[in-house]
């Protein structure tokens, strides 16, 4: 069968499009539609962001939560150590006490030697000075016996004395530990009333956190069901648009121009496998044209414009019957078209600027052809300049 010349072919498709539009174009239904999926999109749209918060402040509860644990194990570390310094004072106090203890017996028992003798100098003077006078072999021993005497007992004096100064010292030093100690055991108190008081903050973290956490399981219920329903009204818009779009044999292929004024560069073809923005998404459904920000685009055909609305995967959007069952999709437009439904264009007039909108990493347009509803591979029908 020989295929329809491009000039026939283009009129008999614009034609058929027209014709099987115009019944559309008088339907009120196309505005219902798309402002029933629009407002459920933004109902949506405000349920996530209530969610999104609430996962913000999860997160920022469990690390205010791992700050707290952070800090509350630096001082238990410093307790730990504060109660290994007081076990060493308490030691040194107790070799301290030992130490003092010993001076203690060894100036006992140096005042008993001393009390002796002071007891046996003192019989000697009271009755034994005759004697000591008759057994002096000479009258030196005579003269130099109670100096001798004497001296004894200043010795005695004068080592008593050194030996107190020493025990005084000791417990000086003996004071000066338990002061030590009664500090650590008051810092070591004051950290554990702040242990304390961290233990409490992270309970009461928990409590935020298990709240939280409540909350966002009971709002990702509620994005479940607006997104049950923006998909329900997507469906019913996108079902709208197929019912009031050409049907044909979309053999009327000829004629078809590249949608943009530059080649670009081609990143993901039709029916390829793409991460985008951390989300896999299997089987491309068009092919992304990546170029500036801005650039015009270009309606591949003569048709009219059978559908523009925001969408949270394609951004803003311009969908086009070219009549005999062929529809283009023009995807991540930089703002709302500035075309309108039932708007009739013509090749190479511009209907939108490239951009990122939607689901999408960089400015690129993403660019669909249909035939009854079916997705074809674009480039069946265009071919860069």
């Amino acid at each position: 069968m020989k295929r329809i010349k491009p000039v026939l072919c283009r009129t008999v498709c614009g034609m058929l499009a027209a014709a099987l539009l115009a019944p559309a174009l008088l339907a009120p239904a196309a505005a219902d539609y798309k402002s029933d999926w629009e407002q459920a999109e933004k109902e949506l749209s405000e349920e996530k962001e209530k969610y999104e918060q609430i996962e913000s402040s999860k997160d920022k509860a469990q690390a205010q939560k791992q700050s707290l644990k952070n800090q509350q194990s630096i001082i238990l570390d410093q307790i730990s150590q504060s109660i290994e310094q007081i076990q060493q004072k308490e030691l040194e106090i107790a070799n301290q006490e030992q130490v003092i203890a010993e001076k203690q017996a060894e100036i006992d028992e140096r005042w008993g030697d001393f009390k002796d003798r002071m007891q046996a100098m003192q019989v000697m003077h009271d009755s034994g000075a005759v004697a000591m006078i008759t057994s002096a072999q000479s009258l030196y021993d005579l003269l130099t016996f109670s100096s001798t005497l004497q001296q004894v007992s200043e010795k005695d004096t004068e080592v008593l004395e050194e030996m107190n100064q020493q025990k005084a010292e000791l417990e000086a030093e003996k004071q000066e530990l338990e002061q030590a100690m009664a500090e650590l055991e008051s810092a070591k108190a004051a950290l554990e009333d702040k242990s304390d008081q961290l233990s409490a903050n992270i309970q009461a973290q928990d409590a935020t956190i298990s709240k939280l956490d409540a909350d966002a399981k009971a709002q990702e219920q509620v994005v479940e069901e607006k997104q049950k329903i923006a998909d329900a009204a997507e469906a019913a818009y996108e079902q709208w648009v197929q019912q009031n779009a050409s049907s044909g044999s979309g053999v009327c292929a000829e004629g078809f121009i590249w949608p943009l004024p530059g080649a670009g560069r081609v990143t993901t073809e039709f029916g390829a496998d793409q991460w985008v923005n951390g989300v896999f998404s299997s089987g491309h459904k068009g092919i992304d044209i990546a170029i500036a920000g801005g650039t015009p685009i270009y309606a591949a055909h003569n048709g009219t414009v059978a559908a523009t609305t925001g969408h949270w995967s394609y951004g803003n959007v311009v969908m086009i019957d070219n009549g005999d069952g062929i529809s283009t999709l023009y995807a991540h437009m930089q703002s709302a078209a500035i075309v309108s439904v039932g708007q009739t264009v013509t090749q190479g007039q511009v209907i939108g600027y490239v951009g990122s909108t939607g689901n999408s990493s960089g400015n690129h347009l993403h660019f669909e052809v249909r035939v009854n509803g079916v997705r074809q591979n674009p480039r069946n029908y265009i071919s860069p300049p």
